[in-house]
């Protein structure tokens, strides 16, 4: 018989994954694009605004479809988590009516100016509107993190055991909760990454093609700098992130590291073969000290193990296991690359280093795999509660039948894998079309399009 807990958890997570292939890219290509304005109001160099005009159509192509993906997914906190929205919408609802109020229609209302007047405006007004699409779209991922973190961490709230309910009793405990602005950076690094190496691999597809040179070159060098400036980052905030995480849900780095017993100078595994039965691991390989010199700072401090929490607490192990390699090998990946990159540019041998372009664009799915990896580790490594502490999942499902499920299961990959395909279309039959030389020309006098002074 089919298990409508697991059904429900499964349509939110295939939601939430698409959803999210939309806006690490939103992010970063906002500030991206805030950048090249900055660079054309500085300089009056016409080649920052068709670059300017060129990654804000890519970005807009992403903005419509991420769009789209994200409604439904709140919709899903009435219809598939009643239990969960009776019992916390009193705190969860706040922050995601701030993301509305303070950041989508700041987002939305300057981007209609950006896209739609910026032929009429001045270079200062395109660059306010571009500075004010960046921060609605920062602002918006700030209050979605923080009504996130707040599952992990929960504070500023007390239970009402008379209406079995968690209420708010402090807006900036709840918003400001122990893991917000931790987990908010290492959204936006990971947002930057992805965005860098975005960049990166269009812009070889170009080098390749030896097509729109100019605009390919230096969008490269920003692709380059992004990459390896917050790859760099990515790799100091997830450490901090990992030692909140020891402090915060320690059953929960327990598990990413497939650690069993409570031990001092405890291994960092590399590789292992969780044995769930026996509660250890079959076969594994690690470097001895390595965790808990990592989370503690020395190697004498015991790292808590996963016998130490019952097994109805105790989050996924394999899984976690796993997702979390990839994403730091991912992560580490991104490091080594940028940096030969841009090596190979000081050099000045980047833009006809057939190797480095073509390996730049086939790596262009492994932010996108990586930013995943992280959320899967992040939300699977909070289980079994859906509110850390507070609230488990199986309480928080509403009470659905499981054929109701899965027609709109089936309803929600169909429609969800058109609308990947119609972002994928899109991007690339715009990116393969595009032509510097006359996609922003006047039809009426052949000349490129001129912005108000």
């Amino acid at each position: 018989m089919l298990d409508v807990l697991l059904l429900s958890r499964l349509q939110f997570m295939f939601t939430v994954i698409v959803h999210y292939f939309f806006v690490p890219l939103t992010i970063g290509l906002a500030f991206l694009i805030a950048c090249m304005e900055f660079k054309f109001w500085k300089t009056k160099n016409p080649l920052y605004d068709k670059m300017a005009r060129f990654w804000t159509k890519l970005f807009l192509v992403n903005f419509g479809v991420g769009l789209a993906t994200g409604i439904t997914m709140e919709f899903q906190f009435g219809m598939n988590w009643a239990g969960y929205s009776r019992f916390v919408g009193d705190i969860f609802g706040a922050p995601l009516a701030a993301e509305g109020v303070f950041a989508f229609f700041l987002e939305s209302t300057f981007i209609g100016l950006l896209v739609f007047g910026r032929d009429k405006i001045s270079r200062g007004m395109r660059l306010f509107a571009a500075i004010m699409v960046s921060l609605g779209t920062t602002l918006s991922s700030f209050w979605i993190i923080a009504a996130n973190s707040w599952q992990h961490t929960p504070a500023g709230f007390i239970i009402n055991e008379e209406m079995n309910r968690a209420e708010m009793v402090s807006f900036v405990e709840a918003v400001f909760n122990p893991s917000t602005m931790v987990r908010f950076f290492h959204v936006i690094f990971g947002a930057y990454i992805l965005t860098g190496f975005f960049v990166i691999a269009i812009s070889a597809y170009y080098l390749l093609k030896k097509k729109n040179i100019p605009l390919a070159k230096k969008s490269m060098k920003y692709g380059v700098v992004f990459g390896l400036i917050f790859s760099i980052l990515q790799a100091y905030s997830g450490h901090s992130h990992s030692v909140l995480v020891s402090q915060t849900q320690p059953e929960k780095l327990a598990a990413y590291e497939a650690h069993w017993e409570t031990e001092e100078n405890a291994s960092l595994l590399l590789f292992a073969i969780p044995d769930y039965e026996n509660e250890t691991n079959k076969f594994e390989i690690g470097i001895p000290g390595l965790l808990s010199y990592l989370t503690y700072g020395d190697r004498t401090t015991p790292v808590l193990g996963l016998k130490e929490f019952p097994e109805d607490e105790r989050p996924p192990v394999l899984g976690n296991f796993i997702s979390f390699r990839v994403m730091i090998g991912l992560g580490l990946v991104f490091i080594f690359w940028t940096v030969y990159l841009a090596f190979q540019m000081r050099r000045g041998k980047l833009y006809e280093n057939h190797f480095a372009l073509k390996t730049s664009l086939l790596l262009l799915p492994t932010p996108y795999i990586a930013n995943t990896a992280g959320w899967i580790v992040a939300e699977w490594g909070r289980q079994p509660w859906i509110v850390y502490g507070v609230l488990r999942t199986a309480d928080g499902v509403s009470q659905l039948s499981a054929l109701e499920l899965v027609i709109s299961l089936v309803f929600f990959i169909g429609i969800y894998s058109f609308l990947m395909y119609l972002m994928v279309y899109l991007m690339v039959k715009e990116v393969k079309k595009f032509d510097m030389d006359t996609a922003f020309t006047d039809k009426k006098t052949g000349t490129d399009k001129e912005v108000i002074a």
